[in-house]
């Protein structure tokens, strides 16, 4: 279009004798559509950029991925049933993920953190019985409302290469915490809290078992919600039991 109106003007300016005034006005105001034109790109592409690129967008995809792998296992969820149940496009998705493997990664990454920020942020005392006791207690209160992430990454992934390297990360997240959980038993029997011919290490895999089991039995029984699914009441004798293995 630029270059047909620079043709006609081109064409006027001889056949009609323009002056040399006039034919600058000419000319400028050409330029400043080419300007106004340019800025409309660039304008347009900058808020595509901000649109595939924004933390939104990659929440949207992440939420969305978590939806379809529990409905449909993540074998079975296609990229186009992660997009269009958010309305977005396949662009969107390649703007912000490389692939759906990636994108597993990501909420891999929420599942880490779900139980890392557990054992960062119970209360801690002097006494280890009661570290342990606000550990097990904020471990099973958190974990009251169903998690997606468990019913995910242990009944919605099938074994195949692609995935093969969950199970190990999965295995260093049971062995971190868990001798989280026996430091905490052998500074109590340093402090005499708890009987020092116990085997800690043993005591530490019996109560990580026991909150394990919490929401794996959780994850089958129950449909999501964003409800607690028991009283406060029975989180505290679910503690009792467990700081009973301790005594």
């Amino acid at each position: 279009m630029q270059y047909y109106m620079c043709i006609i003007y081109k064409i006027a300016a001889k056949e009609l004798c323009i002056s040399p005034k006039i034919h600058l006005c000419m000319y400028f105001f050409l330029d400043m559509q080419r300007v106004l034109i340019y800025t409309d790109i660039v304008e347009r592409r900058l808020f595509m950029i901000r649109q595939h690129n924004s933390k939104e967008t990659r929440d949207l995809l992440i939420n969305s991925a978590i939806e379809n792998f529990l409905e449909k296992g993540y074998s079975n969820t296609r990229l186009e049933d992660i997009v269009s149940r958010v309305g977005l496009t396949r662009g969107a998705f390649y703007w912000n993920f490389s692939s759906k493997k990636e994108l597993l990664e990501e909420v891999f990454v929420r599942y880490e953190k779900f139980y890392s920020d557990i054992y960062s942020s119970y209360e801690h005392f002097d006494s280890a019985k009661e570290s342990l006791r606000s550990l097990f207690y904020l471990d099973l209160k958190k974990k009251n409302k169903l998690n997606p992430y468990v019913t995910i990454f242990r009944y919605k992934i099938e074994p195949s290469d692609e995935v093969s390297e969950l199970k190990e990360r999965q295995a260093s997240m049971d062995e971190t915490f868990s001798a989280f959980i026996e430091k905490e038993i052998k500074r109590g029997q340093a402090q005499g809290e708890i009987g020092a011919d116990k085997n800690a290490h043993e005591l530490a895999l019996s109560a990580y078992m026991m909150l394990l089991g919490f929401d794996t039995y959780n994850s089958v029984h129950f449909s999501a919600s964003d409800e607690e699914i028991y009283p406060d009441s029975f989180i505290h004798k679910l503690v009792d039991m467990i700081m009973s293995f301790l005594d």
